[in-house]
């Protein structure tokens, strides 16, 4: 199998938002700071202890987890794939069964990801 290019895997850390995708899995996230809390979805958690910080697009589990990285390692541990499925989930939207929802399709920054998608 070919290698997945640096750049793609870059393009898909900075364009897709990770605050988005943890909200969409049914996390509530709560601003603490400059970073955002919820509970973690991966583990029983009583207290919050996912960190996600929207600054650097990364989430980390304080909890039982123990475990964070880039929307690529959400998508990893949160469905059970493979890193090359993960990153094929994000390039094609497939996280919700298609074409990613507006304001998930959008870098942290606001700059505007797969358009045409998002509008269908």
């Amino acid at each position: 199998m070919a290698r997945i290019p640096d750049a793609e895997l870059e393009r898909l850390k900075q364009t897709v938002s990770l605050e988005r995708l943890v909200e969409r899995a049914g996390v509530v996230l709560k601003r603490h700071g400059a970073e955002l809390i919820g509970h973690c979805p991966l583990h029983e958690d009583k207290t919050p202890s996912l960190v996600v910080s929207r600054e650097k697009n990364l989430w980390h589990c304080l909890g039982a987890c123990q475990t964070g990285g880039t929307v690529v390692d959400w998508v990893m541990k949160r469905q059970g794939v493979s890193f090359r499925h993960a990153v094929a989930i994000l390039q094609g939207g497939a996280v919700y069964g298609g074409a990613m929802p507006a304001g998930v399709a959008q870098a942290h920054t606001g700059a505007a990801f797969h358009e045409a998608e998002a509008e269908q």
